[in-house]
């Protein structure tokens, strides 16, 4: 059988990254012997290469840089792997197998050679059979040695390598810093002469804000496209509707945030994995892992699901921090892990074109839900592999009561109306716990954004169909509280001082005292203390510390600051009176406006109905 030498994915070193990573984000990439150190790789503009000096050792057994064997192994056709550096200089080089028998982590020496060149050349070196799920190499340099390239790579049947055109869709509204850095990087990295990419990738930026100069910065296979401000769902929508147009079609619509730190090498491996996967992997999304941008050593999520228990959403993954090998080693064990209701964050999501035109575009919820309703929708199955991520600005752990309470919840109810799909999850119990927590936190205002979700949703179909979505958020996002420096509140103790995430239990007699009394909302206010109490400002719910107080104060340890909540008796009854209501027309309703949603769901989902909601 004929076969190809094909690349698998680049050594990724500093230079081959953001300006932005700085020293202490080294370690995704190699480490030092000592792992209290840096590892002293160094680029030398002069000679163009990264430099490790002499009786050094340098680990790039990483996140970037070990190969996922096994995982190349089950969704390629790869074999007889190979690593290549182009070097200059003399340095000992280990190939290692990196897995765990018990508890500890195992390093296993498969191949050591000495390299050794004068002038800058290349070798490869073949990675012995392994059956272990990772590989990774350390060098140890016996002189000053130069690194100017590197990349695994692994024979593959000639039949197997397809082409793959790729078009990327990007949304923006409003965040010039960081998408025009992104297009500035595609255009110089990715879409220039000589890459890889640069004949199989278009890029599509939809303009929401329409605050970019389009004809300006359109160009090459680059295109700007001004849009109204329909969200994350109309605009990639627009996306997609551009990318079909394109003559030829591109096989995948990969579909990218704006506000994110991308480095190049997420696209390259993208393309390589794609070119050579086995066909029945190619309806599989590919979903790039999401990285906390304030804390980049950190994968938040790559693929998540529906919680059946709760309806909440969150990663399948646990949260790992990726400079550890411990953390590698459980990021390939739980990739097994299959769940119910998964689904591909669009921050970086690569999605089979035909998939888009046999199941049409995405439900138009302006924002939240719309990614997960459509990997739902179309019952995807997802791969993902190292390197390929990003990372996201200000989403990692914030918490945004007009997103998170409003937004999502009403886009649940009508993604699960409209698609059929979350039948066993019960959202509407969801709002029936949230909406108590709320209250009895003296969160009015959140109560109210689960009251508005509820309702706005039994308004049906022709809601949505004419909802002007900016003007919803702007309105839910003004109900959200305004936090101050803690600093400027006017009580005269240490806040700081407390944790807002510690625990307080409470008796089985305070527990009922707590239901009965709608937490203090029916004692007179002589029974409650008014010396207030620290809480946490997002979904962490301790009644203990609630309990019987007139004044809560809820803390963002994140940015130092905090609000006040006090008890308001009138303002409790008047949001329990209203849900009451609300869920009295859901329960008598929702069978009849669901039926509505289905109705709609051909119609939604059509490029004729997108191209007349975005007026293009």
């Amino acid at each position: 059988m004929e076969t190809s030498l094909v690349k698998l994915q680049n050594l990724v070193l500093q230079y081959d990254t953001d300006a932005n990573f700085a020293n202490e984000y080294v370690a995704l990439m190699h480490r030092p012997s000592n792992l209290m150190e840096t590892a002293p790789v160094l680029y030398d503009p002069e000679e163009k290469g990264h430099i490790i000096k002499k009786n050094t050792y340098v680990d790039f057994s990483t996140y970037f840089n070990c190969l996922q064997l096994n995982n190349w192994k089950e969704h390629t056709n790869a074999a007889n792997f190979k690593l290549k550096l182009i070097f200059k200089g003399k340095a000992a080089v280990e190939i290692v197998e990196i897995f765990k028998n018990s508890q500890n982590v195992n390093r296993n020496i498969i191949l050591h050679e000495t390299i050794s060149s004068d002038e800058k050349t290349e070798v490869t070196l073949d990675i012995p059979v392994s059956e272990r799920p990772l590989l990774g190499f350390a060098v140890t340099a016996l002189e000053d040695f130069y690194i100017y390239e590197g990349a695994y790579w692994a024979e593959v049947p000639k039949e197997d390598v397809r082409s793959v055109r790729i078009s990327l869709v990007s949304t923006t509204f409003r965040k010039e810093a960081y998408i025009l850095k992104n297009m500035e990087m595609l255009r110089k990295k990715v879409l220039c002469e000589g890459s890889e990419l640069a004949d199989s990738l278009f890029v599509h930026v939809i303009d929401n804000g329409r605050t970019l100069d389009a004809e300006g910065l359109s160009g090459g296979k680059l295109k700007v496209y001004p849009n109204k401000n329909v969200g994350g769902a109309g605009g990639f929508s627009r996306g997609m509707i551009e990318a079909l147009a394109l003559d030829p079609q591109p096989d995948y619509v990969l579909l990218m945030d704006d506000d994110v730190l991308i480095i190049p090498e997420s696209l390259f491996r993208t393309y390589y994995l794609l070119r050579i996967l086995k066909p029945e992997y190619y309806d599989y999304f590919v979903s790039g892992a999401m990285f906390d941008y304030d804390i980049r050593e950190l994968q938040y999520e790559d693929v998540g699901y529906v919680h059946p228990k709760d309806a909440s959403y969150g990663p399948i993954k646990d949260r790992l921090d990726m400079r550890e090998i411990d953390s590698l080693l459980k990021n390939e064990e739980m990739a097994d892990r299959e769940r119910e209701n998964s689904y591909a964050g669009w921050w970086y999501c690569c999605i089979p074109t035909h998939l888009i035109k046999k199941n049409g575009l995405p439900l138009p919820v302006f924002v939240r839900g719309d990614d997960v309703e459509f990997s739902l929708r179309n019952k995807a199955k997802f791969l993902t592999l190292n390197g390929i991520c990003i990372w996201h600005v200000g989403f990692a752990g914030k918490f945004n009561a007009a997103m998170e309470l409003y937004q999502v919840h009403r886009n649940s109810f009508v993604f699960q109306a409209t698609s059929g799909v979350c039948k066993d999850i019960n959202f509407i119990r969801r709002m029936h716990i949230l909406f108590w927590k709320e209250i009895t936190r003296f969160s009015y205002d959140n109560a109210q954004q689960i009251v508005d979700a509820v309702a706005d949703f039994m308004k049906g179909p022709e809601f949505l169909k004419n909802l002007d979505g900016e003007a919803s958020i702007k309105a839910h996002g003004a109900m959200n509280e305004k936090y101050v420096p803690i600093e400027t509140l006017p009580f005269r103790y240490n806040i700081r001082s407390e944790d807002p995430y510690s625990y307080k239990r409470l008796s089985l007699f305070s527990k009922a005292m707590y239901v009965l009394t709608i937490n203090g909302h029916l004692l007179p206010g002589f029974l409650l203390r008014h010396v207030p109490q620290v809480i946490a400002y997002d979904w962490y719910f301790v009644p203990g510390k609630n309990f019987r107080r007139k004044y809560l104060i809820p803390v963002n340890p994140k940015d130092g600051t905090a609000c006040i909540r006090t008890i308001n008796r009138r303002r409790c009854f008047s949001l329990m009176r209203k849900y009451r209501k609300v869920m009295k027309n859901y329960k008598k309703n929702h069978a009849a406006v669901e039926a509505a949603y289905r109705n709609a769901f051909s119609e939604f989902t059509s490029e004729t109905f997108w191209k007349e909601y975005l007026g293009i």
